[in-house]
């Protein structure tokens, strides 16, 4: 059994409110090959800008806002979570022709299971891992959504550490999630490649096809205060 964590701690690190905003700002956004997106149509909530945030935090080596109630409206970290958020999306991922997350966050959702799965195990996994090894917590892109109209449905959490049983290929992902403040939840894959699949699942229940590493990049000034 193969056990790695990295230093970020899902109940330290992590924000203490629970991510449940109301409906972003109309914010229309260009992507290459599909053209003008209004965010506020396919965001519910903020958890890649929280996700973002609070590596930020970690990674200047300072405490997240300990505040355990949602910040309002036009407040300075509601404003900050909001960018990042925005920022979770727009960074590209890399790759031949290089596209922002949300473009990722579409084709996959569109994409057949079979798919999902197949590029979860043999490309994410594996990146994760590497991360992971490093010592670097990792945004993850969770795919819950079959349906573009239910584009909201999936969601970014931080993958703090992992466990590998190397006999059964299990593999079990450590988690800060937004939507789970205090906790840290476990995503389970199998790498195996059975006839079953992959059979991704999430301890706390939610629906989960496959995963991607999200390209962060962290911002080093400008940290709402404490």
């Amino acid at each position: 059994m193969a056990s790695v964590r990295t230093s970020f701690s899902a109940q330290q690190h992590g924000f203490r409110f629970v991510n449940r905003f109301a409906l972003l700002p109309s914010r229309t956004i260009s992507l290459p090959g599909i053209g003008s997106i209004d965010l506020s149509s396919v965001v519910v909530g903020l958890c890649g800008g929280m996700s973002f945030a609070a590596l930020d935090y970690f990674r200047a080596g300072k405490p997240a806002p300990s505040q355990d109630t949602i910040p309002e409206v036009g407040t300075a970290l509601h404003t900050y979570l909001v960018q990042r958020q925005l920022r979770s999306f727009q960074n590209l991922q890399p790759g031949i022709l290089p596209l922002p997350a949300i473009v990722w966050f579409i084709e996959w959702t569109l994409a057949p299971n079979s798919t999902v799965e197949g590029l979860t195990a043999r490309q994410e996994a594996p990146k994760l891992r590497r991360k992971l090894d490093q010592g670097e917590p990792a945004v993850l892109g969770l795919i819950r959504s079959n349906a573009l109209d239910r584009l909201h449905e999936n969601h970014q959490v931080v993958a703090a550490g992992y466990d590998l049983d190397e006999m059964q290929e299990q593999l079990t992902i450590h988690v800060y999630d937004p939507n789970h403040p205090g906790m840290e939840p476990e995503i389970n894959v199998n790498l195996r490649g059975s006839d079953e699949g992959i059979l991704p699942n999430q301890s706390t229940g939610e629906p989960l096809r496959g995963f991607f590493v999200i390209n962060y990049t962290p911002r080093k000034s400008g940290l709402p205060a404490a």
